[in-house]
């Protein structure tokens, strides 16, 4: 158990955190910091925060653990907002989808930084709806979280970090931050970024009240992500910009081959395409 945790940045992500780790007991005190009073009063009326401020230095103490819950272009400023506490935290992650634009922040803000309290951290978990109201006291079960540590990531930092996530429910585990951009970007980056791309195609026809009319459950099953926050994917998406566009770079030339497929007429082809799919998504859900 800690004493403080301060969340910087009152939402969905950071908020389901603080619930998760007031139920386990793991710490005494949870401090929220946000730029909205609202999400602060909110945090608080709902039990999320024990008490929160809306400036970094309006909190005039030093807390154990820190968890950085912005969007990812907004990080350089909270490292250099929190510069102060480096060398007194116990522990500093952050929760973005990306993690090699957060080291080079880190970096750029700490360029000669000795033994670190920082450890970049990734939740594998999310919701489509945003804000504190939608946090939950579960959205972490049974879930990974990936963690990327530094050269210069103190051990004890690292073991603080995965304890906490553990505390919440989730299955830590460690991999670079290259490698952890590459896989985000094909599972994550990308098929919001479709998403995203197919329902603002579709509502750009001349006919699309029909469309939507009568869109059905598939439909529904794959662009329910595209109801996720736009500007914080914009911000994901250009932070792993070089990842993503390798992503859609194969995913091009995949769908170059269904469209050969249906103009040859090619059925045998075509069931090939989906019946792989279909076995390796299988694969996938049952593990």
């Amino acid at each position: 158990m800690i004493k403080t945790l301060c969340l910087i940045g009152v939402g969905m992500i950071g908020g389901s955190l603080a619930r998760s780790l007031r139920l386990s007991r793991w710490c005494q005190s949870i401090v929220g910091i946000d730029v909205s009073s609202k999400a602060i009063d909110e945090a608080i009326a709902l039990g999320v925060i024990d008490e929160g401020y809306t400036t970094i230095d309006q909190y005039r103490h030093i807390p154990d653990v820190v968890v950085i819950a912005v969007p990812v272009m907004k990080v350089h400023v909270i490292f250099e907002q929190i510069k102060h506490w480096m060398d007194q935290c116990d522990a500093i992650t952050d929760v973005c989808s990306t993690k090699q634009s957060i080291i080079n922040d880190y970096k750029n803000v700490f360029p000669d930084k000795g033994a670190s309290c920082f450890v970049p951290g990734h939740p594998i978990a999310g919701r489509e709806r945003s804000g504190i109201a939608a946090a939950l006291d579960d959205l972490y079960q049974n879930r990974r979280v990936i963690l990327t540590p530094m050269e210069n990531t103190r051990q004890q930092s690292l073991q603080l970090i995965s304890e906490m996530w553990q505390q919440a429910g989730a299955h830590v585990e460690l991999l670079s931050a290259e490698k952890h951009d590459r896989i985000l970007a094909a599972t994550s980056h990308l098929p919001h970024a479709l998403a995203f791309s197919l329902v603002h195609c579709l509502s750009t026809q001349s006919h699309t009240d029909e469309i939507f009319r009568y869109a059905a459950g598939g439909f529904a099953d794959f662009t329910r992500i595209a109801s996720s926050d736009p500007t914080v994917w914009r911000e994901i998406c250009l932070a792993n910009s070089h990842e993503l566009l390798e992503a859609l770079a194969h995913f091009d030339t995949s769908l170059q081959k269904l469209r050969d497929c249906l103009a040859a007429g090619d059925g045998d082809a075509l069931q090939t395409i989906f019946s792989e799919a279909k076995d390796a998504r299988d694969r996938y859900t049952d593990s």
